[in-house]
């Protein structure tokens, strides 16, 4: 039953793909050929966000949030930062979230048909994980986006945990959000590896994501920001075990 229901589930979220692309990429390209481009970049993400509903609801998951009223209003540099389980993350996190932010994804998915319009519409950065000279483009490049305005998402494990616990920040993470005096909003992310890496059966899938107290880098001295990673760390981390529960 596991391999039917993701056999089916992959199978509506690629139709799902394919609809949008001409419901969605193709109308907000024409909107923003005749200067509407604010509502060709709403228009992507109502039919963006379809997507990741979908993709929540196609694997039977359910998401219980916590925390959301602690986002900073639209006014205030972002940049969120989360632990890595899985692929589910970024649906996850826009579905639940009700976000639309750049993510720091890697560059394989560019060549990935339609995706690709979907991560351009997005603004997020590519990044060469095994290229020094790559990530600090994409440091670069999100520093310039947060500067423009645009909320960037971080995963600083750089890849999907492969136990699903937690990993350790990758040195120098953080450093996007620093460089732009950006705030730090935490966010833990649990329960998304049930629903592809690690299922088991049909039943009902509980994702949580849960919300911390952001963390203003702007006023930050050098020590505090070299601490910043090992703070926001253990933010993720005490979030997690409370989930988790006593083992």
């Amino acid at each position: 039953m596991t391999y039917i229901h993701l056999f089916f589930a992959i199978l509506v979220v690629v139709l799902t793909f394919i609809v949008t692309f001409f419901v969605g990429i193709i109308p907000a390209a024409i909107l923003k050929l005749f200067k509407q481009r604010e509502a060709g970049e709403k228009w992507m993400r109502l039919n963006g966000t379809f997507i990741a509903k979908t993709v929540i609801w196609v694997l039977n998951m359910k998401i219980v949030t916590s925390g959301e009223e602690k986002i900073p209003p639209p006014e205030v540099p972002v940049c969120f930062v989360a632990n890595h389980q899985s692929m589910l993350d970024i649906p996850a996190v826009l579905a639940g979230l009700h976000l639309w932010p750049g993510f720091v994804t890697k560059k394989e998915l560019k060549k990935v048909p339609i995706l690709r319009y979907w991560i351009r519409a997005m603004q997020c950065v590519y990044i060469d994980r095994e290229s020094v000279r790559s990530s600090v483009e994409a440091i670069i490049k999100s520093v310039e986006n947060i500067k423009r305005g645009v909320r960037m998402f971080i995963f600083p494990e750089g890849t999907r945990s492969k136990t699903g616990e937690l990993g350790q920040f990758k040195s120098g993470s953080l450093k996007l959000a620093t460089r732009a005096k950006a705030t730090i909003v935490p966010i833990t992310i649990d329960g998304t590896r049930l629903g592809v890496e690690q299922k088991r059966g049909v039943k009902r899938i509980i994702i949580h994501l849960i919300v911390s107290d952001p963390i203003d880098t702007a006023s930050l001295d050098a020590d505090q920001i070299k601490e910043l990673p090992d703070q926001v760390y253990r933010v993720i981390e005490e979030q997690f075990k409370s989930i988790q529960g006593p083992r």
